[in-house]
């Protein structure tokens, strides 16, 4: 089956340009019109479509193994594969966490069972992610893209210190779930307008900015690659512009739904619950903000997928968790337009800067993003 798409954006080497595309089987075969085509289906897209090369996600649970009820890494490389991705890393909060060697190959090997596109995890910190004992990262470490304790934040400075200089040593990153445990007070959602309008328990920023703070001198200190997942906060952004401007080596990731929602958005289902919450129109436009100016290198999806059951409790009961594989390209890019219209940082194809560098097959402009892609073979 030949296939010929005329007239469509093409993305190569961080750069958009117009052009043809030749699809032979399922596989490009060249970029411009061929020669000569007479038995392809010619599509003409009018200049109002864009082909990117696979996009990489560095923030995805497959759920597996422990969790298959909510996914498995066969459903979930599928969805990613539909929402344009070719490569994901995958979190660890599992059952078994992968926190050494034996527990690892459980889930390399579910993996090597199911998955349809390029899988590498990441290990955990320290051992369960209870923040009490480091992991065997070393012996993890040629196999895991980075460690993380995601889902939970390391509570103990000490102990991140320590994972940190390990994680130097073995030249890997420290990819944090930032999240003060001590400023939760049993909150859910935002502490900002809607809880306090319906009476719902609140989660303050600090209880996030407050730990990237601390994280961010220990980084410093100690000369760590520092990776923050998933911000939320107008503090937390200005915090890691600071700390860039200084030489930190840092980098940080926000998801589609803080770039497309607010809490004054929320309603009272589970469909609007995620840690960290949606936040207020401040926190949104400084994200954004962080985007165009390049403090933020990369938007992950942060998929999170549960049962129906666990997601039909309501908005104060429900667990804390969204999907997004199949639907984060488009909100991503669209998110929030500026300037005469055109998407946040926009080329002239309307491509913002996220999608322009953060793809997978030809990507590398984003820094340690690029760095994560070569650890996890994403450029094979």
């Amino acid at each position: 089956m030949e296939f010929l798409m005329k007239n469509v954006a093409v993305m190569m080497n961080g750069t958009t340009t117009a052009g043809d595309v030749f699809v032979r089987n399922g596989r490009i075969v060249s970029i411009g019109a061929p020669a000569s085509a007479p038995n392809a289906t010619v599509v003409d897209f009018e200049n109002k479509a864009v082909v990117f090369p696979g996009f990489a996600d560095v923030h995805v649970h497959l759920r597996e193994p422990g969790f298959s009820y909510k996914e498995t890494v066969e459903t979930g490389t599928a969805a990613a594969a539909r929402g344009g991705y070719t490569a994901v890393c995958a979190m660890p909060n599992l059952n078994p966490v992968p926190d050494c060697m034996d527990n690892l190959k459980v889930q390399l090997s579910r993996i090597a069972e199911g998955a349809c596109i390029d899988v590498t995890p990441y290990g955990a910190i320290t051992v369960g992610e209870q923040g009490e004992e480091l992991a065997d990262m070393e012996a993890m470490a040629p196999y895991v893209v980075a460690f993380s304790d995601d889902g939970r934040g390391v509570q103990n400075e000490d102990m991140m210190r320590k994972a940190m200089a390990k994680a130097k040593a073995l030249n890997k990153i420290i990819a944090a779930h930032c999240e003060d445990n001590s400023l939760l007070f049993g909150g859910y959602i935002h502490d900002g307008v809607y809880a306090k309008a319906h009476g719902h328990r609140g989660i303050c920023s600090e209880s996030e900015w407050g730990q990237i703070a601390r994280d961010l001198k220990l980084a410093e200190e100690v000369g760590c690659a520092y990776h923050v997942c998933h911000i939320s906060t107008k503090e937390s952004v200005e915090i890691i512009r600071q700390a860039k401007a200084r030489g930190v080596d840092v980098t940080c990731e926000t998801a589609p739904h803080y770039l497309i929602l607010t809490d004054e958005d929320l309603q009272e289902d589970a469909r609007f619950k995620m840690n960290p919450p949606i936040r207020s129109a401040e926190d949104r436009a400084a994200l954004i903000e962080g985007i165009v100016d390049g403090t933020i290198d990369m938007i992950a999806t942060d998929h999170a997928p549960h049962s129906a059951e666990e997601k039909g409790r309501g908005l104060e009961k429900s667990a804390m968790g969204v999907v997004g594989l199949e639907t984060a390209v488009h909100p991503s890019g669209q998110a929030r337009r500026h300037h005469h219209g055109a998407p946040c940082g926009a080329d002239a194809h309307g491509i913002p800067p996220p999608l322009r560098c953060g793809h997978g097959a030809q990507g590398g402009r984003c820094g340690k993003l690029h760095r994560i892609r070569s650890e996890s073979q994403l450029h094979r």
